[in-house]
């Protein structure tokens, strides 16, 4: 659901699709071992050849094609750039057209499409503030680690998942990444950082063993009163207490099941000091 200010309300893109004569949003089909998050910017882009910031998430679309059951999922996006026309092949989409919020369910071809521009505009539509939040990913084992456990390094696996890391957060707004001092910590978020000039802080309040109780929920508060995305890498042991914290501050609920698997991140997109979407990718 690419959207963007105009002039009186919010305006929505739009594609027209020659093959089947409609007017839709963006969308397609996600390639092999490919990521939702990356599929929906890809997608996007080959689209409407605008590069996409992930917003909240959207409730998905169900239907039915030739007897299956077909699901779509979506996001709220804002356009990083203008468009690159070329980006477009012309036999998939020769319309491109910004739709004001209040003339946008008139344009729409499908029913389908109709409950996922009424979740898009049951929220205030404003941009959203993420709070990413991280497990470290797979380091070395502890039996074939004999120096510092602070110095211990993600493992073959771990660096990999690193790398995907990079792609799938750099489709979130940027604003500075925070870890735990810790090497696999600060390996796991190093390829993001690197790739996209986010500044990379490690915390001893955020270090297993390190910090006085109590210093990693200040240290929370404070990126709360700063209202700026944020990603925080933490360990299995402290991550949960945190994304907790968060919530309670917040005034909401935390997710039934906090815990995160080793690479794996849940996003907390917030609004006005409110918590309004959360997602978890494995």
């Amino acid at each position: 659901m690419l959207w963007r200010p105009g002039p009186g309300e919010p305006e929505l893109a739009f594609i027209h699709r020659p093959k089947y004569g409609d007017w839709s949003f963006p969308k397609g089909k996600l390639k092999r071992r490919e990521h939702l998050l990356a599929a929906a910017r890809r997608e996007v882009y080959e689209e409407t050849g605008i590069r996409p910031v992930l917003g909240r998430p959207l409730a998905p679309s169900f239907y039915d094609k030739e007897g299956r059951l077909k699901r779509v999922d979506y996001w709220c996006a804002t356009p990083a750039a203008e468009a690159v026309d070329d980006a477009v092949d012309p036999s998939e989409v020769d319309g491109l057209e910004w739709v004001p919020l209040s003339r946008a369910a008139e344009r729409l071809t499908h029913e389908r499409d109709r409950p996922v521009l009424a979740d898009f505009a049951s929220n205030p539509v404003r941009r959203t503030v993420p709070y990413i939040f991280v497990r470290h990913a797979v380091a070395m084992s502890k039996a074939d680690w004999f120096d510092q456990d602070e110095l211990r390094p993600l493992n073959r696996r771990g660096r990999e998942r690193a790398a995907e890391l990079a792609v799938l957060l750099s489709g979130y707004p940027s604003g500075t990444a925070y870890c735990s001092s810790s090497g696999r910590c600060l390996e796991t978020l190093l390829p993001y950082c690197a790739g996209e000039g986010v500044p990379l802080i490690g915390l001893p309040e955020f270090t297993i063993g390190g910090a006085k109780p109590g210093r990693a929920q200040r240290r929370m508060d404070r990126l709360i009163e700063d209202g700026e995305p944020a990603v925080i890498c933490g360990h299995g042991e402290n991550l949960t207490e945190l994304m907790e914290h968060f919530c309670h501050r917040l005034g909401a609920d935390a997710p039934p099941e906090s815990d995160l698997a080793k690479g794996s991140f849940r996003v907390f997109h917030t609004s006005e000091g409110r918590l309004v979407a959360t997602e978890h990718h494995d």
